[in-house]
């Protein structure tokens, strides 16, 4: 009973008065079980310890801060993020500073700007968040630096065809060749690459032929050309798409930003029946050596903020799906690339392609144009075929005319020069084509067909007037047969074709010939000596063909 009463009574806070009273001795004034008044020495001795004691506990406590925040390095961390997902890492990076010991300044950064800030030395980013795998790869190897992932994704938004009326297409390569089509660089952005990557993955499963994807590719590269602008937007496209009848590739999310911004607004997106490319936004580490660790663990924070509650809710309210493509809108189909080699490949054969063009074209003005094909001349199939190529033609690219025949320059000259080279948005210069052709085709024709004079004096024209900016061709368009008896022999001239070739400045010869009387086998030699491609036309609905087709030759002289 008593023990019970004392166990009470300590439980309550108090010493049992029994106790107490037998052990007073034993509990000091100053509660720690000593009486300083009858031993003042042990007292400061205790004191002494326990000072000591706790100024080991801070000092303990200082070390592990110190020691949990020096795994973070100096604890701030910089953040290149694409422009489209910018806003929201920056969102949630806050989340991310509060939960670690790092500090996130975070700035949006365009693909195309991305190579030079990563060899930048000090400045490069510490972490990048790009907007596709793909894109972190191709810049990894443009820079030479080795840009380990973090994570694969912290979002997804697939890529989607945008306008005020969009048709049903089964394949990305039907949306690639169509005319009034805007997209950003294929080189420096994902959204710009991925009809490339729907087009390539449709080639892997055998539907569309290697040669009608590079035909659908030069007509990209046409269509690119004709509208380029360095400095546009996926929002400075949805506008021109909002108020025109122009089509726009864009992402899922740039299209539901659109939307948000401009009530009323009567675009749609689609995506093609069989698939679409999925942007991915992975988190890369893109530091150097001496930060290596610590970004790549400020990288995992940010990509844990991503995948929180909060952090998710950030993303979807700034239109992006979660990384495996659920969350907004319906289900698409995500199309892959088997064998990355192959886009590589594409994406290579893009970059020539999209090199605007500076031709020389040669229009054969000899007697035999006045021969019919069906119920038009030569001379009117040939007119018309110049024409509707110099429709298609971007605005980029640079054209000039010479007419040629026997003695059309003068005595034994060949050749005369119609229209010089200049760029086509030069002021009228379309204009000057359209009206110099007409006019000789109409008024100048006769005599027999100066052929390897006029070739030769064309690639040497266009070999010393050599501009590097351009893919540099001459483009010969006849109906016949060399016929001037004072001209050098075809031997001479591919002698001469191939002794003249540069690799510095390399010029093809492209011919193409009217009506099944021309010289094909003299036309195909002449073209092959330059690395050329030569084709037969009977009428002028076969021009774009040949066009595209002359285009993507350019492709085999580069060895692509």
């Amino acid at each position: 009973m008593g023990r019970h009463n004392d166990e009470a009574a300590a439980s309550s806070g108090r010493i049992p008065a029994a106790r107490s009273r037998g052990r007073e001795a034993d509990y000091g004034d100053d509660g720690f079980g000593f009486e300083g008044q009858r031993d003042p020495r042990r007292r400061k001795l205790v004191w002494g310890v326990l000072a000591l004691a706790l100024v080991a506990m801070l000092v303990g406590g200082f070390f592990v801060w110190r020691s949990a925040s020096g795994s973070c390095g100096d604890g701030d961390v910089t953040v290149a993020a694409d422009p489209a997902i910018a806003g929201a890492i920056t969102d949630i990076a806050k989340k991310a500073g509060e939960d670690s010991c790092y500090t996130f300044a975070v700035e949006a950064v365009a693909d195309k700007d991305i190579p030079a800030r990563l060899t930048a030395g000090d400045k490069s980013p510490d972490l990048w968040v790009a907007d596709s795998s793909f894109q972190a790869k191709r810049v990894g190897t443009q820079v030479r630096r080795t840009l380990a992932e973090v994570t694969p994704s912290v979002a997804a938004t697939p890529a989607v065809i945008v306008g005020r009326s969009v048709d049903d297409y089964d394949s990305w390569v039907d949306v690639i060749t169509l005319p009034n089509l805007r997209f950003s660089s294929p080189i420096d952005s994902a959204t710009g690459n991925a009809p490339i990557i729907g087009a390539v993955a449709g080639a892997e499963k055998g539907k569309i032929a290697p040669t009608k994807l590079r035909e659908a590719m030069s007509a990209m590269a046409v269509a690119q050309n004709n509208v380029r602008k360095s400095d546009d937007t996926d929002q400075d496209r949805l506008k021109l798409a909002n108020t025109s009848s122009a089509l726009a590739i864009t992402t899922e999310q740039q299209y539901l930003t659109f939307l948000r911004g401009n009530s009323g607004s009567q675009l749609t997106a689609k995506t093609p029946k069989d698939g679409t490319v999925m942007l991915e936004y992975p988190v890369v580490n893109s530091a150097g050596e001496a930060r290596r660790d610590d970004a790549t663990k400020a990288g995992k924070a940010l990509a844990e903020a991503a995948a929180s509650d909060k952090g998710r809710a950030i993303l979807d309210s700034a239109g992006f799906r979660n990384p495996d493509g659920s969350g907004i809108g319906d289900k698409v189909t995500e199309l892959k690339i088997a064998d990355p080699n192959g886009l590589d490949k594409a994406l290579r054969q893009w970059q020539v392609l999209a090199v605007p063009m500076r031709s020389l074209v040669l229009l054969d003005g000899s007697g035999s144009m006045q021969a019919t094909i069906g119920d038009q001349t030569r001379a009117q199939v040939l007119l018309d075929a110049a024409l509707e190529g110099l429709r298609i033609y971007p605005n980029n690219a640079a054209i000039g005319t010479w007419l040629f025949g026997i003695d059309k320059g003068g005595p034994g000259i060949d050749y005369d020069e119609l229209t010089p080279i200049r760029r086509l948005d030069s002021p009228g210069q379309r204009e000057a084509l359209a009206s110099a052709a007409t006019d000789a085709l109409a008024n100048r024709l006769g005599g027999g067909t100066g052929l390897y004079d006029t070739a030769l004096a064309a690639f040497t024209k266009v070999q010393d007037t050599y501009d590097p900016s351009y893919s540099n061709s001459v483009i010969l368009m006849t109906d016949g047969r060399n016929e001037d008896a004072n001209s050098i022999s075809l031997e001479q001239l591919l002698a001469e074709l191939k002794k003249r070739q540069d690799p510095a400045r390399p010029v093809l010869i492209v011919t193409i010939g009217i009506s099944d009387d021309a010289d094909t086998s003299a036309l195909k030699q002449i073209a092959e000596a330059t690395g050329g491609t030569s084709h037969i036309e009977r009428s002028a609905a076969d021009v774009k063909g040949v066009f595209y087709e002359a285009i993507a030759a350019r492709l085999e002289a580069a060895g692509r």
